[in-house]
């Protein structure tokens, strides 16, 4: 007997499970004709065997990939570039997936990339009571760890269940919400990372347009299988073309609505021109949580554009970066501050993806300066193991960078002592500045951009 699990759910409700949920126990459809298409989906795997680099799991969003989204599956799926194999099947949920994968849809070939998205179904066809969020999660969980025993190499990219039904007020919906909530806790960011796509198909105000998907309001239309061919290319690329994928050069989106929110409000007031762009993650967003005065005394009299948000990692920061925040306007400077939170990351990973996204920033800002400033100086003391992340990057990153419009100011100049140490008076916990932090570090800034008018 599997251990107790306790996950929270809808209505702050909280399920006790002590014996595997049907959602976990592998069971074959009695859907016509899913058989048949599973002996199809064997035999393909048998005519392509170690050609085949990703295999695509899920229900009928997934499914109907040849079908609603063919143009776009044989465009990239069909041999050229990846060769790919869909085992999506229409209805069903996820101890249906385990079935299959279980019977020979993981056997026979080496995939570099498995792709999952399933549980839409598990909340439509039963009852809250009959099936708790919790459930669901569990099965998706199972269907990972099975990808993991018979594709150990392979990376897998579990993919958010998209939103269905008009709004969200649509009692479907929710219930997906809290799933997603719960299965991106199960993301590592190496072996198995988070494409959530499906808040890219609703309006601002939730509501989930035809143009997106049927008139079901759960199957995309080929605009919504674009839209999730946007996101996964991305992934596809650097897992595919690299022996070691860097995760933090591939943009990938974040699944809170905050974040969704954020995003749209910065696309409606990016027109025109700005003198200062901040582009960056929490310690960029400091000067407008905590020291609004030392960010005013950086622009001046000029015109300022806030693009930072708490707690992105640097490929979020990228993904903003990439598709939309640097369009619609012209900037004079743009200052950029990412990749403190990727601590789990390697040195070399963070500042690649820092450079990527420099890159990113002079491309779609030709005629701005760039100005990087590397990650803050985290940990109290020189020697501390934080520290020696941060300055390993920091000189991996301010080696490849300068140059060709792009400039670096450390801050590390003028915020620590003679002896390495970051003062009290700067971080009162060796991580977040203070007030008087931020005041030195925006007058390093200011003088730069001073220099340059």
């Amino acid at each position: 007997m599997r251990k107790l699990v306790l996950l929270s759910l809808i209505l702050g409700c909280v399920q006790l499970f002590a014996t595997p949920p049907t959602s976990c126990d592998p069971v074959i459809h009695n859907y016509s004709g899913w058989m048949e298409r599973h002996n199809s989906k064997l035999a393909l795997i048998k005519r392509y065997g170690s050609t085949v680099q990703i295999g695509f799991f899920g229900d009928s969003i997934t499914h109907y990939f040849e079908e609603t989204g063919a143009v776009v599956w044989r465009q990239y799926f069909e041999g050229t570039p990846y060769r790919a194999i869909d085992f999506g099947y229409g209805g069903d949920l996820t101890e249906h997936v385990l079935w299959r994968m279980e019977n020979g849809e993981l056997d026979g070939y080496k995939a570099k990339a498995l792709v999952l998205m399933i549980g839409t179904n598990n909340a439509g066809a039963r009852s809250l009571y009959l099936e708790p969020a919790g459930d669901t999660v569990l099965g998706i969980s199972k269907c990972i760890d099975l990808m993991k025993e018979k594709q150990p190499q392979a990376v897998i990219i579990l993919c958010s269940i998209t939103p269905r039904g008009t709004d969200d007020s649509d009692i479907y919906r929710k219930r997906n919400d809290v799933v997603n909530k719960e299965i991106v806790k199960l993301c590592d960011g190496k072996q198995v990372i988070w494409c959530d796509w499906g808040n890219q198909m609703l309006e601002p105000d939730g509501t989930l347009p035809v143009a997106m998907c049927s008139t079901d309001y759960l199957h995309p239309t080929v605009k919504g299988y674009r839209v999730w061919v946007k996101n996964l290319l991305p992934l596809l690329a650097n897992i595919i073309d690299n022996p070691n994928p860097n995760f933090c050069v591939a943009p990938v989106v974040r699944q809170d609505k905050d974040w969704w929110d954020a995003l749209a409000d910065r696309r409606a007031q990016a027109k025109g021109s700005f003198d200062v762009v901040f582009l960056g993650d929490s310690f960029l967003n400091g000067f407008y949580s905590k020291a609004p005065d030392a960010r005013k005394k950086i622009v001046g009299e000029g015109t300022e554009l806030d693009l930072t948000y708490q707690g992105d990692l640097v490929q979020n920061v990228l993904w903003r970066a990439k598709y939309g925040e640097l369009n619609g306007y012209s900037a004079g400077n743009v200052v950029i501050c990412a990749g403190s939170p990727n601590t789990n990351n390697a040195p070399e990973e963070v500042a690649a993806g820092v450079t990527v996204l420099v890159e990113a920033a002079k491309k779609k800002q030709k005629n701005a300066r760039i100005l990087v400033t590397p990650i803050m100086p985290m940990g109290r003391e020189k020697d501390s193991p934080v520290r020696k992340w941060v300055d390993e990057t920091n000189d991996l990153l301010i080696r490849g960078l300068e140059g060709d419009n792009v400039y670096v100011v450390d801050p590390a100049s003028v915020l620590l002592d003679e002896g390495g140490r970051l003062p009290e008076a700067y971080s009162e916990d060796g991580i977040e500045l203070t007030e008087a932090g931020y005041e030195a570090w925006g007058g390093l800034i200011k003088e730069w951009i001073k220099s340059r008018q």
